[in-house]
């Protein structure tokens, strides 16, 4: 999946904004005023993952625990563009869906959740 696309993804889903509130080389994707992506410009993603998701991604070896994020089944991601759009696009509907689901009654409605 393209990086170009990864963007256009993330900032397609429900009440999604992107900040880059630690730096200019780090793009941060946002639900209700939570991240569920994080893109590098080096092309490394972060995202939030199931517990299922999480074991399975790195098992095999596909991702890597999260730096700087060690809890809440964050993964790293080396390069999109390795990755099948589907499979990726799953994976950061899920992340969307996953943060979201944590904020509160009151706020999932205002944004329309």
């Amino acid at each position: 999946m393209k990086v170009s696309a990864v963007e256009a993804f993330c900032l397609s889903r429900t009440a999604a904004t992107v900040e880059r509130p630690f730096g200019p080389n780090l793009q941060t994707f946002k639900v209700g005023g939570k991240i569920f992506a994080m893109l590098g410009d080096d092309g490394g993603l972060c995202f939030k993952a199931s517990e299922i998701a999480y074991e399975l991604l790195r098992e095999q070896g596909r991702a890597q625990r999260a730096p700087y994020l060690p809890r809440g089944g964050w993964l790293k991601i080396a390069s999109p563009e390795d990755w099948e759009e589907e499979e990726l696009s799953d994976l950061l509907q899920n992340s969307h869906h996953l943060v979201a689901k944590g904020l509160t009654r009151k706020q999932r409605q205002e944004l329309g959740l």
